[in-house]
């Protein structure tokens, strides 16, 4: 999933693709947080809200600020060597554009600002809400039926998007359906209400496409604030990729492991990898090759480059992190 990620983001970057291949693509993230309950659901660790803080601020925060501090590095050197670069949505960097404000804004996780690239970085506040703050929800799930609190859960965001169009509010309360839905049904759940779900969900989508005049594509006018829309079309999405997967298993293997243990990492640099994917297509292939041929190299150079990048920034996060233990 983390790879679907940085290969979607990536083409919306680029804008190299149309719809509704974006729109498809975009599924990504819900998956990530139903992951993350997952974990959470077969965790040995039960961990109290302190312990949980302190752990999400050691996984999440400190690897998002040793990655700003790179970031901000690469980027002043790139506009020290290369004055007139031209790529893609780059900007020239120079360190007197930082302010006091800018500081705090990446202290409080919120962005890297005046570097290009970072528009893959909202979710960390809405994950680190969600996951530092899910013991309390764990109290909950032990007093009520599971079914009824996943219910709840799900009419909570649909019923919030009409009272406010605060993004942070409808984030939570959207990813916090996937996060649920992990922990209460990850190995839980029964081939039949997998299915319920799934055609529950799609007959919201036609029903909204076909009689109510709503639009599905392009599906990021329905991600960012998330609505009932992106809701329906994530929880479809998630329905159909387990049926599918519900009888197979992708056998492990040395690139899944290091993609699984550093998923994150690659995660925060893909704005790295993108700036080197669109150099490299951009004095190569980008005016020659056809549309489908342009995705498919972007495609095989983000996984290369995702891949290999990261046997430079893992080891160096997880040496500076040890160094601050």
């Amino acid at each position: 999933m983390i790879y679907i990620l940085c290969v979607s983001h990536v083409l919306h970057w680029l804008l190299n693709a149309g719809e509704p291949f974006l729109s498809v693509v975009v599924i990504g993230t819900p998956v990530i947080f139903f992951v993350s309950g997952a974990a959470l659901s077969v965790s040995r660790s039960k961990r109290g809200l302190l312990e949980t803080i302190i752990n999400r601020l050691k996984r999440i925060v400190v690897p998002f600020y040793i990655y700003a501090v790179v970031a901000i590095a690469l980027a002043l050197i790139a506009t020290a060597l290369i004055p007139r670069i031209e790529l893609v949505g780059f900007r020239p960097v120079r360190l007197s554009d930082f302010s006091w404000s800018d500081v705090l804004s990446v202290i409080l996780c919120q962005d890297v600002p005046h570097v290009p690239y970072m528009a893959h970085l909202w979710f960390i506040i809405p994950y680190l809400i969600l996951t530092c703050t899910f013991p309390f929800q764990v109290k909950l799930i032990k007093l009520v039926n599971r079914h009824v609190y996943f219910a709840a859960c799900i009419v909570l965001f649909v019923v919030v998007q009409f009272v406010t169009q605060n993004t942070l509010i409808r984030e939570v309360l959207c990813y916090n359906v996937f996060v649920v839905a992990g922990y209460l049904y990850y190995k839980k759940c029964d081939m039949k209400l997998c299915l319920l779900l799934g055609l529950v969900s799609l007959a919201a989508l036609i029903i909204n496409e076909q009689f109510l005049g709503g639009h599905f594509s392009p599906l990021q006018d329905h991600k960012f604030p998330p609505d009932w829309v992106f809701g329906a079309y994530s929880l479809f999405v998630l329905c159909l990729v387990s049926l599918i997967f519900w009888k197979i298993r992708i056998p492990q293997n040395g690139i899944l492991r290091v993609w699984n243990k550093r998923g994150y990492t690659m995660y925060l640099y893909q704005s790295v990898t993108f700036a080197v994917v669109a150099a490299l297509r951009q004095h190569t292939y980008a005016s020659s090759a056809m549309p489908v041929v342009r995705v498919l190299l972007d495609a095989a150079l983000v996984f290369v480059l995702s891949t290999a990048l990261s046997y430079l920034t893992y080891p160096l996060e997880r040496a500076l992190m040890k160094k601050l233990e």
